[in-house]
């Protein structure tokens, strides 16, 4: 028997384009897909993506992951395939390795946004319980690195760039900039930093953020042209919601500005 089970430890989804009839449709092809590969080699199935997250539209494609036993062999020779009109990708790798091999943040972020399929010994839950989480130390550097890297790259890196006479650097590495402040906002309400193409759509629903967050970070993303003016603009904008951050970063991690500038 198979039960369906979050291991949900972000809460930014649905998304308000999800088709519930795709949604259930998609859902039953994945269910359908993942029995016929149960068997004894088979540690646990984890249901990814979108189906996980409890959205489906027409762009979404069904993810899964198998975790066999070590030395296993699986009938699947492509994990890309298209079965009933829906798109569905197979991860396939050794539990025993995994228990060992380390996750990046964007494996981890996917994974806990999971639906654990089939579990029959919990091994898959306690992996994901080691894997997945926020660790405190953790936590603490994005939002150390976060807050100093993203003033670092909007004012200092910027002005480098002005310097050596490429205004369009300047501005890309005010674009990197924006990407730490997100590292110190995720670190701030204790998530995992969500992957690149959800980093913003997630970023706006953290319950901790900077006042009127959505309207004054648009500010800062505007790009009207590619002169000093703009980059100016552009800074301005930026540093009044850094400045707002920046006590309440100081009072997270016991540690001014200064002193966290020493260590990243």
């Amino acid at each position: 028997m198979t039960v369906l089970r979050s291991t949900a430890m972000n809460t930014q989804f649905p998304i308000q384009s999800s088709e519930p009839a795709l949604l259930e449709k998609a859902t039953q092809v994945a269910q359908e897909f993942a029995q016929q590969y149960i068997s004894d080699d088979i540690v646990g199935i984890v249901f990814l993506g979108a189906i996980a997250r409890g959205y489906f539209d027409h762009a979404a494609d069904i993810d899964i992951a198998l975790f066999k036993k070590q030395g296993a062999e699986i009938p699947l020779t492509n994990k890309f395939l298209k079965v009933a009109g829906f798109e569905i990708q197979c991860w396939i790798s050794d539990y025993e390795d995994e228990l060992t091999n380390s996750w990046d943040m964007s494996r981890r972020w996917t994974y806990a946004q999971g639906q654990i399929y089939f579990d029959p010994l919990d091994k898959i839950a306690d992996l994901l319980k080691e894997k997945v989480p926020l660790k405190p130390e953790e936590r603490q550097w994005l939002m150390m690195s976060g807050l100093t890297l993203s003033e670092w790259y909007v004012n200092r890196l910027t002005r480098l760039w002005i310097e050596r006479g490429n205004i369009v650097s300047a501005h890309h590495m005010f674009d990197q900039g924006l990407n730490y402040f997100y590292d110190m906002l995720f670190g701030l309400n204790n998530q995992l930093v969500a992957d690149m193409k959800w980093r913003y759509y997630c970023a706006e629903k953290l319950p901790r953020l900077p006042h009127n967050f959505n309207e004054k970070i648009k500010e800062t993303m505007l790009l009207h042209s590619f002169s000093i003016n703009e980059l100016e603009r552009r800074q301005g904008a930026f540093m009044e919601i850094w400045r707002e951050m920046k006590p309440v970063i100081e009072k997270e991690v016991h540690m001014s500005f200064d002193e966290m500038l020493q260590l990243v």
